[in-house]
């Protein structure tokens, strides 16, 4: 790793950028964020949104506490979030929404139609096989910020993640994306990662890649 390069684990007060990566990581390759299409109606934007569900501790594809940040001579600038053994991996666990609505002031109402579209998107907590996790351990959220790309920190980020996965005494490690990020396929494959199912859903068309730890 450079010696203007270290990582971290992430804390509360890096919410704000953490809801800004993930935002980020949301919009390749169709240069949209899927918060924007479940939050119609509701008056929040999508950072807004994530920001208050990353402090309610309600999201499946990583909380704080989950998220390695990479900083470039003490600035933060990637981050990407990892799930151990995940139960559940639709984005958003319905049974906090009620700190996410009371975080961002919504009415009953506006709570109700979020959760409506909600389900129309995700299905609420039910797994479909599309989101049914196919490792033990998933790398989510991946995302570098737009001043900083070109340089190769996304390598550099995906490598300190398998190293925390090798401590975690994980076998090995699975990530997705949607068909047509070839960025980050190039990137993913770039650190070992070999595509290992390819499946299709209603709104999303992704690829799961897979790769060996040890």
């Amino acid at each position: 790793m450079q010696a203007a390069l270290s990582t971290r684990k992430a804390t509360i007060a890096d919410i704000p950028f953490l809801a800004r990566i993930e935002y980020e990581a949301s919009l390749p390759p169709l240069n949209h964020c899927f918060w924007e299409d479940v939050l119609q109606s509701t008056g929040t934007g999508a950072l807004q949104f994530i920001e208050a569900m990353l402090r309610a501790g309600a999201s499946n594809w990583g909380d704080v506490a989950d998220f390695l940040i990479l900083e470039e001579q003490g600035k933060p600038v990637a981050a990407a979030g990892y799930t151990p053994n995940p139960e559940n991996y639709c984005p958003l666990r319905l049974s906090d929404l009620d700190k996410i609505a009371q975080n961002l002031n919504w009415s009953k109402e506006t709570a109700s139609a979020f959760e409506d579209r909600y389900i129309q998107f995700w299905g609420g907590d039910l797994r479909p096989f599309f989101l049914t996790p196919q490792a033990p351990w998933i790398i989510e959220n991946v995302a570098v910020l737009p001043e900083a790309r070109g340089r190769g920190l996304g390598k550099v980020l995906l490598r300190a993640l398998l190293e925390e996965g090798r401590s975690q005494h994980h076998s090995h490690a699975g990530i997705m994306i949607i068909n047509g990020n070839d960025v980050a396929r190039h990137t993913y494959e770039s650190v070992g990662f070999k595509l290992y199912l390819t499946f299709y859903a209603e709104y999303f068309i992704e690829q799961f890649q897979l790769t060996f730890l040890v």
